[in-house]
């Protein structure tokens, strides 16, 4: 019995041996190993105080051009620098508007479609919106640049009526009833995909078109983490792997971490893929290493703290040659969000429109005109302007009345819907992608499984419009006679 004490003695002091030996290996000993490691937190804290300071100073900064110029600016440009570079479909609201300046296009106010205004669903019954806006062909010729004919080629014929009409919520999601049927949803993911591939062959014309690649560029700092600083700590990964005999199952991992480095490096804008590189070096360095020692604690740390460097930058930055227009565009958003200025409430309907239009492309169009104290309109010298800011605001969603301002229907649906809270809903609930995620992550059970044929039918001042849709996604236009006011259901637009 007291030899079997004894072997198992023995035996069991091998392992904290081996982490003693494992521990004090000669290499993880070495001075400048240390001081290599304390040079790469301090780097990273650099590049952690660099980044804060410059989120300062873009708050500080104020840009040099007025308030004017900047509503005055392409749409698209404002839309193109806020992205940095990443236009999505919201985006081509910028590109409507711009062609509506020009004269290309003309934009009025009508009922959304049937499908919305009947929504008795949860997702959003609320907000969506019992108006859309409709865009009519003016001047099809004089649309000069390439990418704003492929634009109007684009929406106008596979979702406009006739080529001529485009109501906005053609390019809306579905409804919430919608969205509890797999096989409206599974439509609906497929036009959501062609979406997607459509806007990435108009942003490839645009930047081409307009040589806007050079105005945005992967920030240095990125750089430097992703090119200098992750290969050191895969070095010092690696100095573990080898210290003190050959670790096989680090050095595999190792090698599959430097493979994902090098797909970071051609993803740079991707923060996933070096999350997870950094996993990877976590999973190499426990697999080489048993036990802990100061040298690895460090490691850790390092590696810890390059994750959150990673989360902290930004992926795209604006070149320094329109870092001004950046800054002038970041403080007319701060500025507007707090609603239009008194000031400004003296300007032309014109001037009004074009300030909500801005509001619209940078994001806070519902609350610009919520903050807004549309009261000052009360003493404009337009006449028209103070009948409808005297006039009772709606007490739900709705058309606006008849006005003579048939060049600003976004200004006449901001006065009228005043009290509501997302007044500008029929510029924005289209491009809302809420219910693909709600349909996605909640699928109802409803629905037979079967070729589903889609329709939406709605009706206008004696006007009749259909949509049907076949299994293979392609679209059917019914007769479409609207009425000339404005406040019929007409325009095309399939879905």
């Amino acid at each position: 019995m007291r030899n079997v004490l004894t072997e198992w003695h023995a035996a069991s002091q091998i392992f904290p041996s081996f982490l003693i030996q494992r521990q004090q290996a000669p290499i993880l000993q070495e001075e400048w190993l240390k001081q290599l490691e304390e040079l790469v937190m301090w780097v990273l804290l650099g590049i952690v105080v660099i980044q804060l300071l410059l989120r300062v100073w873009v708050r500080l900064v104020k840009g040099p051009y007025t308030d004017e110029e900047v509503e005055q600016a392409d749409p698209l440009l404002l839309a193109y620098l806020r992205s940095k570079g990443q236009l999505k479909l919201k985006d081509t609201q910028a590109s409507l508007f711009h062609l509506t300046r020009q004269g290309i296009l003309s934009m009025r106010i009508v009922k959304s479609k049937g499908r919305y205004r009947k929504d008795r669903g949860q997702s959003n019954a609320s907000s969506a919106p019992n108006t859309t806006l409709e865009y009519s062909v003016q001047s099809a010729g004089a649309a000069g640049s390439p990418d704003e004919q492929h634009f109007m080629q684009w929406l106008f014929s596979q979702y406009g009526f006739g080529k001529q009409r485009l109501r906005l919520d053609a390019l809306a999601g579905p409804s919430s009833e919608e969205s509890e049927r797999p096989e409206d949803m599974k439509y609906y993911r497929a036009k959501e995909k062609k979406q997607l591939e459509d806007i990435q062959s108009w942003k490839e014309r645009v930047v081409e078109t307009r040589s806007w690649e050079p105005l945005i560029r992967t920030p240095l700092l990125l750089r430097w983490l992703v090119y200098v600083m992750f290969p050191v700590m895969m070095l010092l990964t690696g100095i573990v792997c080898f210290a003190e005999r050959v670790s096989v199952p680090g050095v595999i991992g190792l090698a599959v971490t430097a493979v994902i480095w090098l797909f970071v490096i051609r993803k740079i804008h991707v923060r996933l893929l070096y999350q997870i590189a950094c996993v990877g070096l976590i999973i190499s360095l426990s697999l080489a290493i048993s036990g802990n020692s100061e040298y690895t604690s460090w490691l850790y740390t390092i590696i810890f703290m390059s994750l959150f460097v990673r989360l902290l930058l930004p992926a795209r930055e604006v070149v320094p040659s329109f870092k001004d227009w950046e800054a002038s565009m970041l403080r007319w958003r701060r500025r507007y969000k707090k609603g239009i200025p008194a000031g400004r409430l003296s300007d032309t309907a014109e001037t009004l429109e074009q300030i909500i239009q801005t509001a619209l492309v940078l994001g806070i169009g519902s609350r610009c005109v919520r903050k807004t104290d549309w009261s000052v309109l009360q003493q404009h010298p337009d006449p028209e302007l103070r009948r409808l800011a005297d006039r009772e605001p709606a007490r739900a969603d709705s058309l606006p009345g008849s006005t003579a301002l048939k060049q600003t229907p976004l200004l006449v649906l901001a006065l009228h819907l005043r009290g509501i809270y997302r007044a500008m809903s029929a510029a924005e609930f289209p491009y809302d992608r809420y219910n693909y995620i709600f349909g996605t992550v909640f699928p109802g059970s409803g629905g037979s499984g079967g070729s589903p044929v889609y329709t939406d039918s709605y009706s206008g001042s004696g006007s009749k419009h259909s949509h049907d849709y076949d299994s293979s996604g392609s679209h059917h236009h019914g007769s479409d006679s609207g009425d000339s006011s404005g406040g019929g259901d007409s325009g095309g637009g399939g879905d």
